[in-house]
């Protein structure tokens, strides 16, 4: 059922539909930024093209426009100055051909929409041509006549400066009105100069921030999918292949999942519980479930070595059950398998985690406390001697009975560190034999020389 399961989600969830699903992200973010650019410089394109194509040649015209303004009113002055008739044709002329320009220049700009002031300064030329052409026709006939004709001459003169007077002050207007307008269209090209600079920056601070937040996505997708879903999943069943498990917590591996990574992570687990289990069994006493005697040596051994660095001392203790071959004789072996087990246990209860207890064959246990002295060896020995003496032990018919053990402690001093453990295990044996022949179910002492 657990394969069947496995392989309903691979499709979805192996390595390959992750990787092109991190592909494919990676091309959308890309083609996102790409299109969004690409737009954002069309319609920057399209306003720096009307800002070109409109505003530039709106703000020439209107230059051009108050160039014939200024023109008119500076040959308007000119025309009530003339005093030969050939200057003031010259300057009449000049004037009209001005404002039919100044005319043809406002028809033009009227084209995209209609301003009020456009039409006035149409008007107000209108108004100028009628007050230029009156003023011209009265200085002509002024110039035409003779000294004998003065006081006409004269009227005509006055007449003509009158109308010359009003000519100017509608310049005056026309000037204005010019300058209001050409205000107006500068100001307008101003402020489109500024939108155009303002969509610049919002356009290059669009692009930034896009692409800031298309790469931010694309670590991010990386991150979870590579980093999270393949780099650190791997990087844990590494660490697991590194290591030999000597608990059932230490075979667990913790990548979730169901692509190919989790079913290679399930398949070690199988494989570290299976190595556990040979562990325990090349290490542990198969009956009693603690060390057995090769187990007990290479444990040993490191102690040792450390005691001997550190300087302290160090204690063994060989434990036998008494009457043991009374008990198989009596009762049979399952029973006897039985006290074997119960001693072991309640040995181990009353052990610390550094303490190393191991079975060296048959009725025998043996225990080395590092860092322990003589006395305080003596101490776990007896409280280990008590505990079973009290100790009543159910057997399979409802009887019980109770068991006893003879204990031999021996010393590891610092200064005799340097002794092989065979020679502490035979004092401890030594001093096991002397309880034995002493009556049994008691504990005896022998330290190792210096």
């Amino acid at each position: 059922m657990a394969e069947t399961k496995e392989q309903r989600f691979k499709p979805v969830n192996s390595i390959k539909f992750r990787m092109l699903l991190v592909f494919a992200i990676t091309i959308g973010i890309v083609l996102l930024v790409t299109i969004s650019s690409v737009i954002l410089m069309q319609v920057f394109k399209q306003t720096i093209n009307k800002f070109i194509e409109q505003d530039l040649p709106r703000v020439e015209q209107t230059r051009t426009l108050k160039c014939l303004v200024e023109k008119i009113a500076s040959d308007a002055q000119k025309l009530g100055q003339s005093r030969m008739k050939s200057s003031l044709n010259e300057n009449y002329d000049q004037i009209d051909r001005l404002l039919i320009e100044l005319e043809n220049m406002g028809n033009r700009l009227s084209r995209d929409g209609v301003n009020a002031d456009i039409v006035q300064m149409l008007l107000l030329a209108q108004q100028i041509r009628s007050q230029t052409q009156l003023g011209f026709q009265l200085m002509a006939s002024s110039l035409d006549l003779d000294q004998e004709r003065l006081p006409l001459k004269r009227r005509l003169l006055e007449t003509s400066l009158e109308v010359l007077s009003e000519l100017q002050s509608t310049i005056n207007e026309l000037v204005q009105f010019s300058d209001q307008y050409t205000q107006g269209i500068l100001d307008d090209f101003e402020q489109d100069k500024t939108t155009i600079f303002e969509v610049e920056q919002w356009a290059m601070l669009f692009i930034i921030v896009i692409s800031l937040m298309a790469i931010a996505t694309i670590v991010l997708v990386q991150w979870q999918i590579v980093g999270r879903g393949f780099s650190q999943r791997l990087e844990l069943i590494g660490q697991s292949l590194a290591r030999v498990p000597k608990t059932p917590e230490e075979t667990q591996v913790p990548v979730i999942g169901n692509d190919e990574i989790a079913l290679m992570a399930r398949r070690l687990e199988d494989l570290l519980v299976k190595a556990l289990q040979i562990q325990l069994m090349a290490t542990t006493d198969e009956l009693t479930q603690v060390a057995n005697r090769r187990h007990f040596f290479e444990q040993v051994d490191i102690e040792i070595k450390r005691a001997m660095r550190s300087g302290q001392e160090a204690t063994v203790l060989m434990l036998d059950i008494d009457f043991f071959k009374n008990i198989n004789d009596t009762y049979g072996h399952d029973v006897g398998d039985l006290v074997l087990q119960t001693v072991a246990h309640t040995c181990k209860e009353c052990l610390r985690i550094s303490d190393i207890l191991a079975r060296m064959g048959g009725e025998e246990f043996v225990i080395f406390c590092p860092e322990t002295t003589l006395e305080d060896g003596k101490v776990l020995a007896e409280r280990i001697r008590r505990t079973i003496e009290i100790l009543e032990i159910d057997l399979f018919d409802g009887a019980r009975i109770q068991v006893s053990i003879s204990v031999g402690v021996a010393n590891l001093s610092p200064l005799s560190m340097d002794m092989d453990i065979n020679q502490a295990l035979k004092k401890a044996d030594s001093a096991l034999y002397s309880a034995k022949k002493d009556g049994r179910n008691r504990v005896v002492v022998t330290s190792s020389p210096a």
